[in-house]
């Protein structure tokens, strides 16, 4: 029943980590993938390493939202729709209220949440997909903050309350629109952001860290017809972090 066969998939954050981990793995499933990111050399780097050849890469800034018609253009100039989205472009950067600026909250929410929105509503034009299914990585940290990560708490939350509602006007239109809660997962933003609590989350994390594999195959599931009633959800991939 998870069957991806025949299906295109748009990726952001396609060049490392989670985004990475999606693109090689729905690929496997016998989907094309439009991998976008912003470093074109790493996204060359998921393109070799994704199973089949009839994939496309764009490279551009989610930030740049003047872009995004140009980036939906492009990823249907071969005359086939889109039948997913997956939205794992994102930004985590603790920073203490002391020296919270404006800059610091737009860069990270344009990333993380404002980004998602304009994706979707790109999307959703007949023009540009055939329905399907739109995925978005969400965070642990909505639910169990932590210290310094208020903005990007609040980035996540905002994906997970818009996923819910947008949901309600996706139904008619034949579009299913979810969003995925990973706890600890072992990426390099992960390990960059959060190389002091490492034991903390290995503590947290029942399971053990997850792999962005473990979040790519919660993300194929969502885009297959296996989840095919399932829409307006979070799904969370916390290895046991809420039953402490």
């Amino acid at each position: 029943m998870v069957d991806l066969q025949r299906k295109k998939i748009l990726v952001t954050g396609a060049s490392s980590g989670i985004g990475r981990a999606v693109a090689l793995q729905i690929s496997k499933m016998g989907a094309s993938v439009v991998a976008c990111g912003r470093d074109y050399d790493r996204l060359m780097e998921t393109n070799r390493a994704m199973a089949g050849t009839a994939h496309k890469i764009i490279s551009f800034d989610v930030k740049d939202f003047s872009k995004y018609d140009l980036v939906f253009n492009d990823a249907v100039a071969d005359g086939r729709k889109l039948d997913g989205l997956v939205h794992c472009a994102g930004v985590a950067i603790p920073t203490p209220l002391r020296i919270m600026s404006e800059d610091v909250v737009h860069n990270i929410l344009d990333v993380n949440y404002v980004s998602f929105m304009m994706l979707v509503q790109r999307y959703i034009k007949r023009k540009y997909s055939n329905g399907g299914s739109i995925v978005a990585i969400s965070s642990i940290n909505s639910h169990y903050p932590q210290k310094c990560m208020s903005v990007y708490a609040a980035s996540k939350f905002a994906i997970e309350a818009s996923v819910k509602t947008m949901s309600l006007e996706m139904a008619e239109k034949g579009i299913r629109i979810n969003c995925v809660v990973p706890g600890a997962v072992n990426t390099p933003m992960t390990q960059c952001c959060f190389e002091k609590t490492q034991q903390y989350l290995e503590k947290k994390s029942l399971l053990g860290m997850s792999e962005p594999e473990d979040v790519a195959n919660m993300i194929v599931f969502l885009l297959s017809t296996a989840s095919r009633k399932i829409t307006g959800r979070a799904m969370f991939i916390d290895s046991g972090w809420l039953g402490q």
